[in-house]
């Protein structure tokens, strides 16, 4: 076991740096060997009462914009921490190839879905306000962005699990019909998903 100080809390993960309250989850992701099913995801999810403090280890907030945070990752999944400062958000972007779901642990991020015209171009169709909680799952032609409009100085924090993990994924424009696919190397600190 490792023993973590976050502020006044102390807080205990396994040999493999997880924290026992994402152990089922992790167990589960370790046994895949090919795209995980998203209802089995959500409920994992779902289940997992993480706190801020339970993954303080993993929070590194970026600079320049929102920054991804590895947890575990195999071929077959990754889990991550995505911090968010406010005014972060992602492009538009959808998950082709991986099947995704995450969970709002703290703050209160903005997600805006999208679908496409028959011009190509893109039209927002729904807002959510995603609490402490809040859960989304989505796979390839689903298209948002993720955000976080809170005031300056309120931090967000949500857990993602992809699988497979998410090397490109295409991105969209309001400009233009054109979709771009780009490399997630692109957004370790910056611009995401």
């Amino acid at each position: 076991m490792t023993t973590f100080a976050a502020g006044s809390n102390t807080i205990t993960h396994d040999d493999l740096g997880v924290p026992p309250v994402l152990r089922e989850v992790v167990d589960y992701l370790m046994g895949l060997r090919r795209r995980a099913d998203l209802q089995v995801l959500e409920q994992l999810l779902r289940s997992a009462p993480v706190t801020r403090e339970d993954v303080a280890p993993f929070l590194k907030f970026g600079a320049r914009g929102y920054l991804r945070n590895v947890v575990r990752r195999t071929e077959h999944f990754e889990l991550l921490m995505l911090c968010w400062r406010s005014g972060h958000c992602t492009p538009i972007h959808d998950h082709r190839g991986s099947s995704c779901a995450f969970k709002v642990v703290c703050g209160t991020g903005t997600e805006v879905r999208f679908s496409t015209t028959p011009s190509g171009l893109i039209v927002p169709v729904a807002t959510h306000s995603m609490e402490p909680g809040y859960l989304c799952s989505a796979e390839d032609d689903d298209i948002h962005q993720i955000a976080n409009m809170q005031a300056p100085g309120i931090d967000l924090v949500t857990m993602h699990i992809y699988t497979p993990p998410i090397r490109k994924m295409n991105t969209y424009s309001f400009k233009t019909p054109v979709v771009v696919a780009r490399a997630v190397d692109e957004f370790m600190d910056g611009e995401g998903v």
